[in-house]
């Protein structure tokens, strides 16, 4: 068995134990889901297998898989067609509460793959970047908390594209903006939108902005962007690439938010100048999220020692904020994790963690001590890379 027989049949495996387990919890239409995929792969390893008897094991798995699915979805068909049948009965066979079953199949699609979450993000747990989380308030939070502002030619933002350099809090503003107003926040990277089976990604594309508006107040947030959106045209692209990104485009172009149910489409790239120009005129705002200025750099190193006892000063705060020049918000945060264990390695150093019921006491943390780690921990940003972004701002984007 080839490296590539063995990944499909341990994936169908996977697959078909975690259909067997929905369908133990009555979880059914994701149950059936998980069946179909199982069935697929199988179909796709006895292409590539040789062996007659494993051949005719999985052909055996396949049929029992699609009948089983098959099951359930008349198990499904019939409770729904059942006369008098209440939202308790619909609720058996899986739904959950409060949902139509035209929401519940397309949210079954995406589960699994998309992420669904009510983020805990505030805006006082970013540091800096006043001008970003303005735009989003414009865009999400505004129209959502104050809809009759928005009416007439004053329409919020659709689309607002975040570039600039990794580790700089793109993911955190967009989770922020959804948690600032209750909307729906639907998360999804490029992994998680391209699959390797074909026209399964623009089914996931197209349900994951039909199931947005569906439960509209909802932003819809798409990491790495130009993973999904590079300019068309390359030796190098695939007829399953162009169908993608013509799925993306065609979604966001035809968005439609009202004033009822706003609907805002954010994406987030390291590599603005790989986009598409036609992914790029979607994004009616183009914010650069800079790397922190020193007053930043400061709060960034307070968020990140909360809770640790320390024999630090404020002003040993804007010392660490002068040091730290040229550091992302994820390399201030590494620095931190870095100092804040140093008292335990100590201590684990002279054995005195060994006795698990014998208290210890840590030492505070010191300015000392950040001092060595930032000799240590380097930036991981450049400065031919930041003038880059800056160029693409100056030319495309705003500060």
């Amino acid at each position: 068995m080839s490296n590539f027989d063995s990944k499909l049949y341990n994936f169908a495996v996977r697959e078909a134990r975690e259909a067997v387990a929905l369908d133990g919890k009555g979880q059914y239409r994701q149950a059936i889901n998980k069946y179909q995929r199982a069935a697929e792969s199988l179909i796709q390893f006895i292409k590539y297998n040789n062996n007659s008897i494993m051949n005719a094991k999985c052909k055996k798995q396949i049929e029992e898989y699609l009948e089983r699915a098959k099951a359930l979805s008349a198990h499904l068909s019939g409770s729904k067609g059942r006369k008098g049948s209440s939202k308790r009965d619909t609720k058996e066979v899986g739904d959950d509460e409060g949902m139509s079953d035209e929401e519940q199949e397309i949210m079954d699609m995406i589960s699994g793959t998309i992420v669904t979450e009510a983020p805990d993000v505030k805006w006082s747990d970013i540091a800096g970047l006043r001008s970003s989380k303005q735009v989003l308030r414009e865009a999400i939070v505004l129209p959502i908390l104050k809809p009759k502002l928005f009416t007439g030619a004053r329409k919020p933002w659709s689309g607002v594209l975040l570039f600039g350099p990794p580790g700089c809090g793109k993911t955190l503003l967009a989770k922020a903006a959804a948690s600032e107003c209750n909307a729906t926040f639907f998360s999804a990277s490029s992994a998680d939108l391209l699959s390797k089976w074909l026209g399964e990604s623009e089914k996931l594309i197209s349900a994951l902005f039909k199931i947005a508006r569906l439960k509209a107040p909802s932003l819809i947030f798409i990491d790495e962007i130009d993973s999904l959106a590079t300019k068309r045209g390359g030796g190098s692209e695939s007829g399953g690439e162009r169908r993608v990104k013509t799925q993306l485009l065609s979604e966001i172009q035809g968005l439609k938010t009202t004033e009822n149910k706003p609907l805002l489409v954010l994406g987030a790239t390291n590599r603005p100048w790989d986009l598409d120009n036609a992914m790029l005129s979607r994004f009616q705002k183009k914010v650069y999220v800079p790397l922190p200025d020193l007053e930043a750099r400061a709060e960034i190193f307070r968020i990140h020692t909360r809770g640790v006892n320390m024999a630090l000063e404020e002003d040993d705060f804007i010392e660490l904020g002068v040091r730290s020049e040229g550091y992302s918000g994820r390399d201030i945060s590494n620095c931190c994790r870095e100092v804040i264990m140093m008292p335990i390695r100590e201590l684990d150093a002279t054995g005195l963690l060994e006795n698990p019921n014998e208290e210890v006491k840590v030492r505070d943390i010191t300015l000392d001590d950040f001092k060595k780690t930032l000799k240590k921990v380097k930036p991981m940003i450049d400065q031919q890379e930041l003038q880059r972004y800056g160029e693409w701002a100056e030319q495309y984007g705003e500060y």
